[in-house]
């Protein structure tokens, strides 16, 4: 295997920033009619926001982006029953966002949000995992070079939070392997619909996963091999880009299944990373609660958003603005 990236060791968000947050919320006036906690989990982001920035009270994010990183999954190829979705999804919402019409670039302009789509992974087609690995190894460490290096450019340009998404046919399937491999969490208990599959499409979807995970089973304590055999080249690119977010303290606001299967490998690849990150939402898949739990990490919203694109990342962050400009730097009183 191909030497991979390394990660330098990261640093925490700042402790006392954030109980100074937690101060200045405390000392909110009583007739502001916000008494403490009932923000309820976007209080808690707020405090992780101002600990991120080193400010206290938070202050509003300045040049957020979202950085959609779609893949091509050869187990849709293979499998086609495993998603409802057309065969053509990917290239077609590629197309779509790349036109500026889609929803999420729609929500994106609206929300003063930059949008960058990182189509270099479709140009490496992962093969279908329950028969072979995904991608050379080697071809997978360019792209979590690719993904870290973006997360550097990202911050070099005074980027104050990365919102990421996903985007693929058969991306969940892919996600559900990794996260069940990683997680140690039998396939039947992790698999959800996806995007609106039946009982029959189901059972093939067990049995592709079972497969996908048998062949790893040595392999599941290291990220490297479960990017490689497993994940492809878009899970690569969002582990280097979680992970080196991290690295440079830039908090990331992250959606979707696979981000959060990426998300499981960027914390072992640069163990303490998820404490710059925080979870739109948690999907009605079960493996999305299976990853959250293995990251330590709570969702922001309970939306059960399962679209993919960054969307509950969009929304999440709109909702958490709105709490920072409801937590500001007034003094009591004024």
């Amino acid at each position: 295997m191909a030497e991979t990236v390394t990660f330098p060791e990261i640093p925490t968000p700042d402790e006392a920033v954030a109980q100074r947050a937690t101060q200045l919320r405390a000392a909110l006036p009583s007739a502001a009619g916000l008494p403490t906690g009932s923000l309820g989990e976007l209080e808690n982001a707020v405090t992780w926001l101002a600990s991120c920035q080193g400010h206290a009270p938070a202050q509003q994010p300045q040049n957020v982006t979202l950085v959609i990183v779609p893949g091509t999954h050869g187990i849709s190829e293979t499998a086609p029953e495993i998603s409802a979705l057309p065969a053509n999804f990917t290239q077609s919402a590629v197309d779509l966002l790349l036109s500026g019409d889609s929803p999420i670039a729609v929500a994106c302009r609206q929300a003063g949000i930059a949008l960058d789509l990182i189509d270099a992974p479709l140009g490496s087609p992962a093969a279908a995992i329950d028969a072979e690995d995904a991608l050379p190894a080697d071809i997978m460490n360019d792209f979590l070079a690719a993904g870290a290096a973006k997360a550097d450019a990202l911050a070099d340009a005074g980027t104050g939070l990365v919102l990421i998404g996903d985007l693929g046919r058969g991306v969940t399937t892919v996600a559900s392997a990794m996260i069940g491999s990683i997680c140690g969490v039998e396939p039947v208990k992790i698999i959800g619909r996806g995007s609106g599959i039946g009982d029959e499409a189901w059972r093939v979807k067990v049995r592709v996963i079972r497969d996908a995970m048998f062949r790893v089973r040595d392999d599941r304590a290291v990220a490297e091999r479960i990017l490689y055999r497993l994940g492809g080249a878009d899970m690569a690119y969002s582990a280097g880009l979680l992970a080196q977010c991290a690295a440079r303290r830039t908090p990331v606001i992250f959606d979707g299944l696979g981000v959060a299967a990426a998300a499981l490998c960027a914390e072992m690849l640069a163990p303490g990373a998820s404490q710059w990150w925080r979870a739109a939402s948690q999907s009605a898949e079960p493996a999305s609660e299976v990853a959250l739990r293995g990251l330590m990490l709570e969702p922001l919203t309970n939306w059960g958003i399962g679209t993919g694109l960054g969307l509950g990342a969009v929304m999440a962050y709109s909702t958490v603005a709105q709490a920072v400009a409801l937590v500001d730097d007034r003094e009591p009183g004024a």
